[in-house]
């Protein structure tokens, strides 16, 4: 509500100061840098002085003063639908984006995952080596506390992104609408996995498909950022909610490639 006050502000104080501030005004023509970035307003709003953009009512930009936020919304945990303007609540709206769904939220952060797959066959690297900065986990029981998603997948790139390509689908991963997420997905560690197939599974399920993304089983193995050594990585499978190792590239006349699906910390 402060931004839509504010719009309303400086539209009735713009025509008195036009004299003394024009060259400031050529600065403010861009709609969109003052908040009018909708193409119409379903409850009524603002329309931009400068083109045919609007500001609407209870519906503003990524903003932590936005009540709906999903950094600032209690609501807004296991289950909900991720939306492009930010907006983070359990209910499909189809006149917003939605970009993916919570499949974390835990020790004051919170995760969402990308509606669907974006890379069905990828090796996660083509090369056998032990990746600095990425902890080794040798079972199960300790592989489901690796929450570091982007830590490994930054560790991964810095070695090359052409060595490790489902990292590297993972952040250069951007879903229509919401392209200035580029950069922010990464590779979901095992312990993001475990949480989605074991402990949350039917909510997240559920808000797949609200949001018509695809669901968890619709593939047979996910990759995860997590090692377990310079030749295994843990994989995660939703047919049987097992994390287990296999090898991180293709070996002789065996293939291994399996699936990237990105998070995203929000």
């Amino acid at each position: 509500m402060r931004k839509f006050t504010l719009l309303t502000s400086v539209l009735l104080t713009a025509p008195f100061a036009m004299g003394n501030v024009s060259a400031q005004c050529v600065a403010t023509q861009d709609c969109a840098s003052l908040g009018y970035t909708e193409t119409s307003c379903e409850n009524g709003g603002i329309k931009c002085p400068f083109g045919d953009k609007w500001a609407c009512k209870g519906n503003s930009d990524i903003s932590t003063e936005n009540p709906e936020n999903g950094r600032d919304n209690p609501d807004c945990t296991y289950g909900a639908i991720y939306y492009s303007d930010g907006t983070c609540v359990k209910e499909f709206i189809s006149k917003k984006t939605a970009i993916g769904v919570v499949v974390y939220d835990e020790n004051n952060q919170k995760w969402v995952m990308a509606l669907n797959v974006i890379s069905p066959t990828t090796e996660w690297s083509t090369e056998y080596f032990d990746v600095k900065g990425i902890t080794n986990y040798v079972s199960e029981k300790d592989v489901i506390h690796d929450m570091n998603s982007c830590e490994n997948t930054d560790a991964m790139l810095a070695r090359g992104e052409e060595l490790y390509p489902a990292a590297s689908a993972a952040r250069n991963y951007a879903p229509y609408g919401a392209e200035n997420t580029k950069g922010k997905w990464c590779l979901p560690s095992a312990g993001i996995w475990n949480m989605i197939i074991n402990n949350h599974r039917t909510e997240i399920d559920s808000a797949l498909s609200r949001a018509n993304g695809s669901d968890l089983s619709s593939v047979e193995k996910y990759w995860s950022s997590s090692e377990l050594s310079s030749k295994e990585v843990w994989i995660c499978r939703p047919f049987d909610g097992l994390l287990v190792t296999t090898l991180k590239s293709n070996y002789g006349s065996f293939s291994f490639y399996n699936t990237t699906r990105p998070v995203m910390k929000i």
